[in-house]
């Protein structure tokens, strides 16, 4: 779990009536230091390394009623709602770091100099900052859409399963640019390029993996 090692207090769903299925799922508030709540042991990870995840353990943890969040039962409505919220606005910062890739990318491009021109004059090179560019202001476009329709109290559901999943994987395909970009100085550690690119593959698990955002879109478009 995700800051699970520094957390004070987390939402746990869990079952209060197994024939239900999810419907008897229901959240409960569970706070550092009940009994039978203890952190495991923490986890590395290939990216994201400022954001520290461990393992939680609940053995023979019980939590009070007035811990419990919501109506009993009501705990894949309030996760689904939570999720939406999520999906649509998680990677608003990895739109940010994707302007920032293409600002580096244009700047080097400019002054790095090939066969007595900057490289930025040469056509794949141009390409691969243009698709940055597009890739950018789309991202742009699909969270300003979220945002917009939950402003105006419409549901984001679809709209929010879709950003998450363009902008995941278009900070990939960023960062793999920007590397190809700088060339073999690209690949050394001291641009921190590999971290960036580490770091992005994390957006394509966390928050519902690319996959489960698919599925999620073609429901809703009926197929």
């Amino acid at each position: 779990m995700t800051n699970g090692p520094i957390a004070d207090v987390i939402i746990v769903l869990a079952t209060v009536a197994p024939s239900k299925g999810k419907r008897g799922l229901t959240a409960f508030i569970v706070e550092k230091g009940l009994p039978g709540f203890s952190v495991k042991r923490k986890v590395s990870k290939m990216g994201l390394r400022t954001a520290m995840m461990g393992e939680l353990t609940l053995d023979q943890c019980v939590v009070p009623v007035e811990n419990r969040l919501g109506k009993e039962g009501s705990g894949v409505t309030l996760f689904s709602h939570s999720m939406e919220w999520e999906r649509g606005f998680i990677l608003a910062s990895a739109v940010g770091t994707m302007e920032r890739l293409l600002e580096q990318c244009i700047q080097y491009a400019r002054q790095r100099q090939q066969f007595g021109q900057p490289i930025a004059k040469f056509q794949l090179v141009a390409n691969k900052i243009v698709d940055m560019k597009l890739r950018l202001e789309t991202a742009k476009a699909m969270i300003y859409k979220v945002g917009w329709l939950k402003k105006i109290g419409k549901p984001a559901i679809m709209e929010a399963a879709m950003a998450k999943l363009y902008i995941s994987e278009s900070w990939i395909q960023c960062c793999t640019d920007a590397i190809q970009i700088h060339g073999g100085y690209g690949y050394l550690t001291e641009l921190e390029l590999e971290r960036e690119l580490r770091d992005a593959h994390g957006s394509t698990l966390y928050s519902g993996t690319s996959e489960l955002q698919r599925q999620i879109i073609s429901q809703f478009l009926r197929l």
